[in-house]
């Protein structure tokens, strides 16, 4: 799904095509926001403690930047540098609660390969984080997986569809052709017949490899109970949007800073195929779930009315805030610009992190 950068201009703003990578569009929020501590949360700034004590659950946390808790800083230097694994991610946050010894191997632009077979090149040189599967073995006990966005290649998708109004077009153009709507390149009708290519890309390389990794961690953790945990919701519903809600990325300067914080900038069609391919992805994680005999973690449906199109103080996701002074600590470039993305773009916030903390320990405690 990758084409070749091209510069646009947009007034005084060059836009570059295609740059909003993993490190940077799986990124931004309103700033580094801190997870505060509730219901047994671990301290901002702490790790959950390892403790040997016997009879002790060994708890192994697998997974992408939804798991990592990426955009909620402070982060680890765990598994690897350059991971962005926040110390209060899901998984901390779980363990803390239930006294649970944890050892949690997510990073942020995981894929299922990264699980299963592949070290994972943090980005930059900065570190490579071993393959989260090695965590695994006949003495793990529990084991929670958050995976596939990545293999789907959704932040490849939200960077084509970042749009310039509500209505469009979108700011990039993909392999050299502008778009009202990026769901007119990946939804096209051809002779009266929609042809979707990323409902055929969850059909046929996303469900097999969530299958084969499911298989890897039965295989490598024999006694664990596994608990996959399902993605939240990132565009809202036509029911619940009709006209969509749309905001703009640049603010109504379009030109200069202040931008405006946590910003939606898609028009209402790719916010309703955005939707859709969310609801199809989410099918394929808890149909391989089922299949294998894990627990399947709902999170989609509980997180409809949290989305970043959400009345302020009640979003459980980021939207993007573009910015004139963030650092590598915070944000990522927006190349052939001379402005950054916040990290956490479309990730969940504290407040998101909290919920799927609730939802998994519900889930792990029902088990019992």
């Amino acid at each position: 799904m990758r084409h070749t950068p091209r510069l646009r201009r947009t007034g005084a703003l060059l836009i570059t095509s295609g740059v909003l990578t993993v490190a940077s569009l799986a990124v931004g929020t309103a700033g580094p926001v801190s997870a505060a501590t509730t219901d047994g949360a671990a301290p901002v700034g702490s790790a959950v403690a390892v403790s040997s004590s016997p009879g002790r659950t060994d708890y192994v946390a697998l997974g992408d930047s939804y798991a990592a808790g990426f955009g909620v800083a402070p982060y680890s230097a765990t598994p690897a540098v350059g991971c962005l694994q926040s110390t209060t991610d899901y998984p901390h946050q779980v363990a803390a609660s239930l006294g649970l010894r944890l050892d949690d191997r997510t990073c942020t632009g995981a894929t299922t390969d990264n699980i299963t077979r592949l070290p994972q090149s943090t980005g930059a040189g900065r570190g490579t984080a071993p393959v989260q599967a090695d965590a695994l073995s006949k003495d793990t006990d529990l084991v929670t997986v958050s995976i596939g966005g990545n293999d789907l290649g959704f932040t490849d998708l939200i960077a084509n569809c970042l749009a310039l109004t509500k209505d469009g077009p979108v700011f990039s153009e993909i392999h050299g052709k502008t778009y009202d709507h990026c769901k007119d390149y990946y939804a096209p009708v051809v002779h009266g017949v929609e042809r979707d290519r990323l409902a055929a890309r969850i059909r046929t390389v996303v469900a097999p490899r969530l299958a084969s990794t499911f298989r890897v961690i039965a295989q490598r953790a024999p006694r664990a109970k596994v608990f996959v945990v399902g993605y939240p919701m990132i565009a809202p519903s036509s029911a619940r949007s009709p006209k969509g809600c749309f905001s703009s990325l640049l603010g109504d300067s379009g030109l200069e800073p202040p931008f405006p914080q946590n910003a939606f900038p898609f028009t209402a069609t790719d916010t309703a195929y955005f939707h859709r391919t969310q609801n199809a992805l989410d099918g394929a994680v808890k149909a391989a779930a089922k299949a294998r005999g894990f627990t399947y973690v709902s999170t989609l449906r509980g997180s409809a009315a949290h989305t970043p199109c959400a009345a302020s103080g009640s979003a459980w996701i980021s939207g993007l805030t573009l910015t004139d002074h963030g650092t590598a600590a915070d944000s990522a470039p927006l190349s052939g610009t001379k402005y950054r993305i916040l990290f956490g773009a479309l990730h969940p916030n504290a407040a998101g992190i909290a919920y799927l903390r609730d939802q998994t320990k519900a889930a792990i405690v029902g088990s019992r």
